[in-house]
C-alpha cells in the first residue's frame, strides 16, 4: 500500500511541473508574438513616416514651372532642405507618442534625377501625363503632303542645279574665247601700230564730225528696237528693286510692321541646351544666313541655294510616336504672329525651338530664311516647266544678251532672271504668310501672281498671293520645321532653355538642372533599443 501512495504522489508533481512549463512556453509565444507586434507596427508607422516625410517635401514643387508648363518637379530652393525637413517630419509624426519612442536617426539623399537627366526623359514623361487628359491636337494631313512634295523638289533641285553648272560652264568657256582673242588681236596690234597710227587719228576726227546714223553705221551697230530697250528697262528695275529688298532685309519686307518686331534676348550661359550639340538642321540653317548675299547679275548666289538639301525626314519619334509634343508646345510656347507674352524672355519662342539663336529678331529671320527656301525651290522648278514663263523668260534674256553682245551667255541670263522672278514670286508668299494668310503648296499656272513686266509695282505693292487647293500657314510651317527635326531631344532641351529663362525672372537663380523628379533617400529610425534601416525612393 505504501508503494501505491508514494507512486500516486510522484505523478501528481510530474502534472505540476508540465502545466508550468506549458504556461512558461506559452508567456514566452505570448511576449515574443507581442514583441513581434511592437516591432512590425513601429516599422510600418516608421515607414508610413518615411513615406508621408517623402510626399510632404514633393509637395513643394515648383508653382511656376507648373503654372505655365503644368509640369511637376520639385522647387529647387527646396532641394537643401530634403534631410532637414524629412527628419523633422518623421520626428513630428512620432511625436506625443508615449507607446512608441522612435526618433530618425540618420538620414541621406542618394539617387538623384533632374529635368536635364537622360535627355530630359522625365520632361518628357511630365508632359505625356498632362496630355493624358488633354485633347490631342491633329496634326494637319496638310504637313505630310508638305513633305512628299518637298522629297520630289529636292530631286528635281538637283537637276535644277546641273542646269546652273551647265550655265557656268558655258559662260567660263566665253570668257576664256575672249582672254585667247584679246591676247591674239593684243599681238597684232603691236606688229601693225606704227603703220595705223596715223589713220587712227584722221578716222577719229572723221567720226566726231559723223551724223548719228552714220556714226552707227561706221561702228557696224544695229539699231536697237523699242522692245528691246524696253525688256532691257524692265530687267534693271527688278533688279535694283530685289536688291534694295534684300540690302533692307527680307524680315522688313516679310513684317506688316517691322519696327514693332521683338529685339528681346536671352543670354548664353548656363542653359540646358548647351548639352547638345548641333544637329545637321543647325548646319543648313548656317548655310541660309548666307541668303543675303544673293546676286542677280552672277550665279554664285542661285548655286548656294540649289546647293541645300531640303529633303525632310518624316520618320522621327516627333513625327511619328512622339507627336503629342506638338501639340503641347502649341499651347505652352508663343511664336510670331499668335499672342505674344510680353513678360516672357523670348516673345518668338517656338521659333527659338526650331532655330536655337539666342534673340527673337535672329529666330525669326532664319525661319524666313527657311521659309523662303522652300518656296523658291518651289517657284524655281516650276519656272522652268511652264511653257509661257519660259518663253517670257527666254524674250527678256534675248533682248539682253542681244545688246549686250554676248548671245552665248543666253543661257546663263536665263538662270538669272528665273532666279529673280522666283526669288520674288517668295517674298511675296513670305509677306503673306507673316500676315496671317496662307500660301498654295504646289504652284500652277492659276496661283502664279508676278509677271516679268509689272514685277517691280507688284513687289512694292505687297499684293496678297493667289490660294491653291491645298495651302499652308505660316503656323503649319513652324509645325512641319518641329516634326522634321527628328527626335525629342534637341527641342527638349530647347524648351528648358525658355522654361528656365521665364521662371528665372520671378525665382532668381532658377536652374532646370537643379528641378528634382525622383531622388531615394536612405537611413534608420530607432525604435528603443532598435534600428530600423530603410531605403525608399520619392518621385512624381
Amino acid at each position: 500500500m505504501q508503494v501505491q501512495y508514494d507512486k500516486y504522489f510522484d505523478e501528481r508533481g510530474q502534472i505540476t511541473v508540465f502545466l508550468s512549463l506549458l504556461f512558461l512556453v506559452l508567456m514566452m509565444s505570448f511576449l515574443f508574438i507581442v514583441e513581434g507586434v511592437i516591432s512590425y507596427s513601429a516599422s510600418s508607422l516608421g515607414e508610413d513616416a518615411v513615406k508621408g516625410a517623402g510626399e510632404s517635401i514633393m509637395a513643394n514643387y515648383d508653382r511656376e514651372l507648373f503654372k505655365n508648363y503644368h509640369l511637376f518637379f520639385l522647387d529647387p530652393r527646396q532641394k537643401d532642405y530634403i534631410v532637414t525637413d524629412g527628419k523633422e517630419f518623421i520626428n513630428q509624426y512620432f511625436s506625443g507618442n508615449s507607446f512608441f519612442d522612435i526618433y530618425c536617426d540618420s538620414l541621406e539623399v542618394t539617387g538623384e534625377k533632374t529635368a536635364v537627366d537622360e535627355d530630359g526623359l522625365y520632361l518628357k514623361h511630365e508632359i505625356r501625363e498632362w496630355m493624358k487628359y488633354r485633347e490631342e491636337k491633329e496634326i494637319a494631313k496638310v504637313l505630310e503632303d508638305i513633305i512628299r512634295n518637298t522629297k520630289k523638289n529636292d530631286g528635281e533641285r538637283k537637276e535644277c542645279q546641273e542646269e546652273v553648272d551647265s550655265a557656268e560652264t558655258d559662260v567660263k568657256k566665253e570668257q576664256d574665247e575672249e582672254v585667247n582673242q584679246e591676247t591674239k588681236e593684243e599681238t597684232n596690234k603691236k606688229d601693225t601700230e606704227s603703220d595705223l597710227k596715223g589713220d587712227v587719228d584722221k578716222n577719229t576726227d572723221n567720226v566726231e564730225d559723223m551724223k548719228p546714223d552714220e556714226k552707227a553705221a561706221s561702228e557696224e551697230i544695229e539699231p536697237v528696237s523699242e522692245e528691246t530697250l524696253k525688256e532691257r528697262s524692265n530687267w534693271k528695275e527688278i533688279k535694283e528693286t530685289l536688291q534694295l529688298l534684300m540690302r533692307t532685309g527680307i524680315l522688313f519686307y516679310a513684317a506688316e510692321h517691322p519696327e514693332n518686331l521683338s529685339r528681346q534676348s536671352i543670354p548664353g550661359t548656363n542653359l540646358p541646351s548647351k548639352r547638345v550639340k548641333g544637329s545637321s538642321f543647325d548646319n543648313e540653317q548656317r548655310l541660309l544666313d548666307k541668303m543675303d548675299e544673293l546676286s542677280f547679275s552672277s550665279l554664285k548666289g542661285i548655286k548656294s541655294l540649289l546647293s541645300v538639301d531640303i529633303s525632310m525626314d518624316g520618320r522621327g519619334t516627333l513625327w511619328t510616336k512622339d507627336r503629342y509634343i506638338i501639340s503641347y508646345i502649341e499651347d505652352c510656347f508663343s511664336f510670331y504672329g499668335g499672342s505674344d507674352k510680353k513678360d516672357n524672355a523670348l516673345l518668338y519662342e517656338v521659333e527659338y525651338l526650331i532655330s536655337g539663336k539666342n534673340s527673337d529678331i535672329d529666330n525669326l529671320k532664319r525661319v524666313a530664311n527657311y521659309i523662303l527656301l522652300l518656296r523658291f525651290i518651289n517657284n524655281y522648278i516650276f519656272t522652268g516647266k511652264d511653257t509661257q514663263m519660259k518663253t517670257h523668260i527666254n524674250t527678256m534674256a534675248s533682248a539682253i544678251t542681244g545688246v549686250m553682245g554676248m548671245p552665248q551667255t543666253m543661257k546663263a541670263v536665263q538662270v538669272l532672271i528665273r532666279m529673280a522672278i522666283s526669288y520674288g514670286e517668295s517674298l511675296l508668299e513670305l509677306h503673306t504668310l507673316f500676315s496671317g494668310g496662307e500660301v498654295p503648296l504646289i504652284k500652277d499656272k492659276t496661283t502664279w501672281n508676278l509677271t516679268l513686266k509689272t514685277m517691280a509695282e507688284q513687289l512694292r505693292n505687297k499684293q496678297i498671293v493667289k490660294k491653291g487647293k491645298k495651302n499652308i500657314s505660316y503656323k503649319d510651317y513652324l509645325k512641319l520645321f518641329l516634326l522634321t527635326k527628328g527626335n525629342f531631344r534637341t527641342v527638349c532641351y530647347r524648351m528648358m532653355d525658355i522654361m528656365q529663362e521665364n521662371i528665372a525672372s520671378k525665382e532668381p537663380g532658377f536652374l532646370m538642372e537643379n528641378c528634382l523628379f525622383s531622388y531615394s533617400w536612405k537611413g534608420s529610425l530607432a525604435a528603443g533599443g532598435v534600428k530600423l534601416n530603410f531605403v525608399k525612393q520619392c518621385s512624381y
